[in-house]
């Protein structure tokens, strides 16, 4: 049993970033595509107020997971785009896990 079972059975979608270069201008373009679903837990910032992880980068909170993030991975957590921006391994008497601290993008303003 993983760490992210015990607590959540919740399938996330994980977006990865595709950027295309527009030939009349040479500006680059992002495309967020979902690439998978992933197993995770989403603990939101309101939680975390006082803690370490409360004051880092403003975060809006933290996503537990037993794939590997990447920083600029996104994720669609209730029709909300939050963007990784710090990802921790932890380990925890034999189960191990992904922790990313999650920030608000410009798209969800």
């Amino acid at each position: 049993m993983s760490i992210i079972n015990f607590f959540s059975n919740k399938k996330y979608t994980l977006l990865k970033r595709s950027v295309r270069i527009d030939e009349t201008s040479g500006a680059s373009i992002a495309k967020w595509t979902p690439e998978k679903e992933v197993l995770g837990y989403y603990e939101p910032s309101e939680s975390l107020v006082g803690t370490e992880a409360g004051n880092k980068y403003g975060i809006t909170g933290v996503f537990y997971c037993a794939e590997k993030l990447v920083t600029a991975d996104r994720i669609d957590i209730g029709g909300n785009l939050l963007e990784v921006r710090e990802v921790e391994f932890w380990q925890l008497r034999g189960l191990s896990y992904y922790k990313g601290y999650l920030v608000k993008t410009d798209e969800n303003l």
